[in-house]
């Protein structure tokens, strides 16, 4: 077979056989199109030693190993000592590839595929170690799904057709691709100077620096972005001819997500669809890229990063000025305005500080937080570096370059003192010095008698001076165009210009607005875009008429523009012209139409498909300029309302209670005051999440008498699950199974805003465990009911709770299957839980497959919120007894909440017994006393209308 393979990379084809052999056969067809060599069973030569002897030296002679798994499982080899978990041949072949080290590919048969009877595994044990065996390969790589032989082609091209040919060439080790933008830097003028920065990037990007990460921050217009261009374009690949690719993203176009920039780069780096990627969480593309970044040598380049942070978390990023970066704030809660929107995006950007081979290059107004320590020095593995402006002989080569004639002393001086040589100032500088009628270019004669009076002002001050003295020279039209352009937040092309300007002389103002420094043009795309300095500057400059005529043809175009159905988005790419004409009507303060837009299924994209809790916030918080507790004038109560509770639910799910209280508290003063009963019940609701015990107690009293007395069943239903679940976590299980009573003959033919499939069940799988009475059939058809109403964050909490009840059987390999598949899905969602990785990390310790147990368990005591519980036992195991100790009484702690009776009563047991087995007294806590309790927002006026209603009802 090496002979065979002589002069090619040789791939093993691994799959079952006789259900398979149509796409072997396409497969191996393929492969030999691509100058690959394929090595199957079809193509040996007959074997003396045994078929899985031979199957597995099959794998050690390939290069790389792709793998087909359809609907059998296949041959399990009858093997003690090499087979003792009884799987399957091609799983075992897996299982060497992986210990080979080899590339893998896995091509999973989808549900809709044509299949014969004789083609579906019928034994009932390989159907569950089937099941297993997609899952493990799901949770490990980008697995495509074909559904026809024709897709499993077209997938296979997509998936190899990159990878190098030849003996002397490992599939392992690409070769290096090519430069790629998304999307390129659009530069107003040429490159000069920065001998200095440009030696600094040549030293840092060698392989003996320690510094994976090199941060150039400095104030808008400094020249980050052409510094950053020009070298990783010209001299990158001069500095070292080992880069596996060179790859640059900006944030000013493309936006404040991480998870793009994983998508984008991962499709560079593998040679895939972006679309392959689409459906994976930022943590899950994180790790993804993070594997990548360690095994080759990468160049990332990641421009204008401030956009990622909270600072920019609004709806008009895009026209941010630099007063307002200089001095950071944040408009939706009271986060620090240099750390992520996001979190998973905070934990991207610490691990690309990690020692490996790759470089990754930032540019940023803001230095990120999780970049620097406390006293504000750059974190191991971060190189910071300030960009100053230009060196004056550079900005006068620079000024020249623009066709500005002068005395050269002169012109240095005057950069030097009046815009510290900022390569963006002295662009649009140069553009007044050329429409000086009396003598165009000749800086000597324009200094002299229309040099700008900036006298003591500030750089940024004087940055801006010399743009709005650059803008008050625009003609009408130029003038249009700039305004235009400065509303929108991404580049454009002549087109969509022309379509939004309705000038016939865009053949005079676009290149007026170009020699002038303003517009910048991208040749490879046909694209025009604004610095982000001249967008905010421009913006800032807009009248209120032109702001109103401008912003109505942007809505005009955006409403005209053909979309999918919101409910079927997976990206936000799939929404961003609902985001943009949510936007545009925001600028244009035409708040009710904005609302208009965002209402119904763009709101609910943004909540269930998307997650997008950070960008639901983005839109609404315009609507509420004084605070989250404040309707704006300019909506009317009933929008005002629904509103603040899509902004209470969002502000909840990010973990901001106390402005989450504040909406929903906000909301539900709307709906007394409007007497919306079924709306207050919505707002009950969502409320009683967020109160202590004692208080969600009577706001779920008051919820479930409001919806006896509307006679609403729907809402009835809902009030009685939410009552049930509280109960049970109080340990009233009495009452839970009373309420169960009523509760499970109801039915479930509700709404989705009601009840989510296996909810109710889910429910009483957790009340059983609770008590110890759990069995098989109520978690098993709680588990059915929410896989097939894709009920996927129930689905992620029943596998944690199946964890659990294995874990007190003592079944550790089932536990962490189960752990394992709740944090797949969990971050699958942008989701933290901290118990399941917590849960994970004990069990694959029990099973002897957690290797840096310490340095795991030290990552989750470090991390934002942490589960003591859990994590207290992983001490306790590991031999730390006083870091278990000190957890378990945090746990205590926590689950003690408002005191007896209202204490999370299964968590507290568990805390107790964990302090007993360390021979350590529980703190004495205060009971709960009802003096001290307050009432929650506005109980009085909740009970106030309930007994109105009562009263009513009584009268009829």
């Amino acid at each position: 077979m090496a002979n065979a393979a002589q002069g090619f990379a040789g791939v093993m084809v691994s799959s079952t056989f006789t259900d398979l052999k149509e796409h072997r056969k396409v497969l191996r067809e393929a492969l030999g199109k691509l100058k690959l060599h394929p090595v199957a069973m079809e193509d040996s030569a007959p074997k003396t030693i045994g078929v899985l002897d031979s199957s597995l030296e099959m794998v050690r002679e390939s290069r790389a190993y792709i793998c087909v798994i359809g609907k059998r499982y296949g041959w399990v080899p009858e093997d003690e000592g090499r087979n003792p978990a009884k799987i399957s041949v091609t799983e075992l072949e897996l299982n060497e590839a992986v210990r080979l080290e080899l590339p893998v590919l896995v091509f999973l048969m989808g549900k809709n595929h044509h299949v014969l009877e004789e083609d579906v595994e019928l034994d009932a044990e390989k159907r569950k170690k089937l099941e297993a065996f997609r899952e493990r390969v799901r949770n490990r790589w980008v697995c495509p799904e074909f559904n026809s032989i024709e897709e499993f082609l077209g997938l296979v091209y997509a998936a190899v057709a990159d990878w190098p040919r030849g003996r002397e060439s490992d599939v392992a080790v690409e070769k290096a691709r090519g430069f790629k933008a998304v999307p390129p830097y659009l530069a107003s003028n040429e490159f000069v100077g920065r001998r200095a920065q440009l030696d600094v990037l040549n030293d840092w990007a060698s392989a003996a620096d320690p510094h994976p990460v090199l941060l150039f921050d400095a104030i808008g217009g400094t020249g980050k972005s052409m510094l950053t261009w020009e070298w990783a374009r010209k001299h990158a690949p001069k500095v070292r001819s080992d880069w596996a690719g060179r790859f640059w993203y900006s944030f000013y176009e493309r936006g404040a997500v991480m998870a793009d920039f994983c998508r984008q780069a991962l499709a560079y780096m593998t040679g895939r669809r972006v679309e392959e990627f689409g459906k994976l969480a930022t943590a899950e593309l994180s790790d993804l890229l993070l594997s990548e970044l360690q095994a080759r040598p990468w160049l990332l380049v990641l421009d204008g990063l401030e956009r990622v942070l909270v600072m920019y978390h609004r709806f008009d990023a895009a026209q941010v000025t630099e007063e307002e970066a200089n001095a950071p704030t944040d408009q939706i809660a009271q986060r620090d305005p240099c750390l992520a929107i996001r979190d998973e995006d905070d934990t991207l950007l610490r691990s690309l500080a990690m020692e490996g081979p790759s470089k990754v290059l930032i540019t940023s107004r803001l230095v990120p937080r999780v970049l620097v320590n406390r006293a504000n020095q750059p974190v191991p593995g971060v190189l910071r570096v300030t960009l100053p402006g230009l060196r004056p002989v550079d900005a006068e080569e620079l000024v020249m370059s623009l066709g500005i004639r002068g005395d050269s002393e002169a012109i240095q001086n005057y950069l030097k003192s009046n815009c510290d040589c900022h390569p963006l100032v002295i662009g649009v500088l140069a553009g007044l010095i050329q429409n000086y009628l009396p003598d165009q270019g000749n800086f000597d004669a324009w200094v002299k008698e229309m040099s700008l009076d900036l006298g003591t002002l500030d750089l940024r001050q004087k940055q801006n001076h010399i743009l709005q003295a650059s803008l008050k020279e625009l003609s009408a039209k130029s003038r249009a165009v700039l305004g235009t352009m400065a509303l929108l937040t991404e580049s454009v092309d002549y087109l969509t210009l022309s379509a939004l300007v309705c000038d016939g002389e865009l053949g005079v103002t676009i290149p007026d607005l170009q020699r002038r420094g303003l517009l910048q043009y991208d040749g490879s795309t046909k694209r025009y875009d604004l610095h982000p300095v001249v967008r905010s500057v421009a913006s800032d400059q807009l009248k209120a008429d032109e702001t109103e005529s401008y912003g109505q043809r942007l809505v005009d175009h955006f409403s005209s523009q053909q979309h999918d159905p919101w409910m079927e988005a997976e990206t936000l790419e799939d929404v961003r012209m609902g985001l943009n004409l949510v936007r545009t009507l925001l600028k244009l303060g035409r708040y009710q139409a904005a609302a208009t837009a965002f209402r119904g299924d763009m709101s609910r994209a943004l909540f269930f498909n998307l997650n997008a809790n950070a960008e639901v916030l983005m839109l609404l918080k315009p609507f509420f300029p004084q605070g989250w507790g404040k309707l704006s004038a300019q909506v009317n109560k009933y929008t005002g309302s629904y509103l603040l509770n899509q902004a209470g639910v969002a502000l909840s799910r990010l973990g901001a209670r106390e402005e989450a209280l504040e909406a929903l508290a906000a909301a539900l003063v709307s709906d007394l005051l409007q007497r919306d009963l079924l709306s207050l019940a919505t707002r009950l609701h969502n409320l009683s999440v967020q109160l202590p015990l004692g208080q969600r107690d009577r706001c779920l009293r008051a919820l479930l008498g409001l919806e006896e007395l509307l006679g609403d069943r729907e809402g009835l239903f809902s009030g009685l699950r939410k009552r049930f679940g509280y109960v049970r976590q109080i340990g009233r299980y009495h009452e839970a199974e009373l309420l169960w009573g009523i509760l499970d003959p109801m039915g479930r033919e509700w709404s989705k805003d009601a009840h989510r499939p296996g909810g109710a069940e889910g429910d009483f799988a957790w009340a059983r465990f609770c008590q110890g009475t759990l069995e098989e059939k109520a978690l098993v058809a709680a588990e059915d009911l929410a896989r097939g109403g894709k009920s996927g964050d129930i689905t992620i909490d029943l596998h944690y709770l199946r964890g659990l009840w294995c874990v007190e059987k003592g079944d550790w390999e089932h536990a962490m299957k189960c752990f394992g598949a709740a944090v797949t899905m969990d971050r699958a969602v942008n989701g933290n839980d901290p118990r399941y990785a917590t849960c994970l990390a004990l069990a694959k310790f029990q099973r002897g497959q957690l290797p840096e147990a310490s340095m795991e368990a030290e990552h989750l005591a470090n991390a934002k919120r942490v589960a003591h519980q859990p994590l207290a036992e992983l001490w306790l195991v590991l031999g730390d007894r006083e870091k278990a100790t000190h957890h378990a009484l945090q746990a205590y702690r926590e689950a003690w909440a408002d005191g007896e009776p209202y204490v999370y009563r299964w968590e507290l047991n568990k805390a107790k017994a964990l302090l007993e087995k360390l021979g350590v007294e529980p703190p004495v806590l205060p009971q709960y006393d009802p003096e001290k309790d307050g009432k929650y927002p506005y109980e009085d006026e909740v009970n106030a209308a309930i007994a109105e209603l009562r009263a009513q009802k009584g009268k009829k």
